[in-house]
């Protein structure tokens, strides 16, 4: 179960028609079981911005970049428990949840759609690291343009999950509240490596 790059140009394609508040977005991605287990390997697409986020995390521990972002096993172990956590801890929710809604025919299609979405949302919150860590932001510019951008990744999950699951906006507003409160806990867990 290899990605093709004409699968990722496509599901990339979909994830930004969405991020547009386009529906028609869905209509990019395969939904069959193959392409629900090939939309987990989106998850190294983000592999750029993983290299971001430890160089930002060494800043913000006062560990030199100079010394290498591989340097330490523990802080390299932590953001990756981050973003494998961050990314899984939610479609596993979802079994569930989907199940409590009565919404299980949806969940391989709104798992893939949520998978591809979170390249997107990876990018777009990597932005204010990235500046920080080229000196282009201080800590607390960096930290305001992160609670920015991710209003709009809250927003784009909010409509992702009311158009891939035709619930309401209240419903939709609750999923992305479990999304973010999974986030939470995996970011607590993953402080316990600090």
């Amino acid at each position: 179960m290899i990605l093709s790059l004409e699968e990722v140009g496509r599901s990339l394609g979909g994830a930004l028609k969405l991020l547009n508040r386009d529906p028609a977005g869905l209509g990019a991605y395969e939904v069959s079981f193959g392409a629900f287990w090939r939309s987990f390997g989106a998850m190294l697409l983000a592999a750029p911005a993983f290299i971001v986020l430890l160089a930002d995390a060494r800043l913000q521990a006062g560990l030199p970049l100079e010394d290498g972002l591989f340097e330490s096993p523990l802080l390299v172990t932590r953001e990756i428990v981050l973003l494998t956590g961050c990314w899984l801890a939610f479609p596993a929710a979802m079994i569930g949840l989907v199940r409590l809604l009565g919404l299980e025919r949806r969940y391989a299609g709104y798992v893939i759609a949520y998978n591809w979405s979170a390249v997107v949302a990876t990018v777009i919150l990597c932005v204010p690291h990235f500046l920080h860590v080229l000196g282009l932001a201080t800590s607390g510019l960096a930290a305001l343009f992160l609670a920015a951008f991710g209003f709009i990744v809250l927003h784009y999950r909010w409509f992702l999950a009311k158009a891939a699951l035709g619930v309401s906006g209240g419903v939709a507003a609750v999923l992305v509240l479990v999304d973010l409160s999974l986030n939470g806990l995996v970011t607590a867990a993953a402080s316990l490596l600090a």
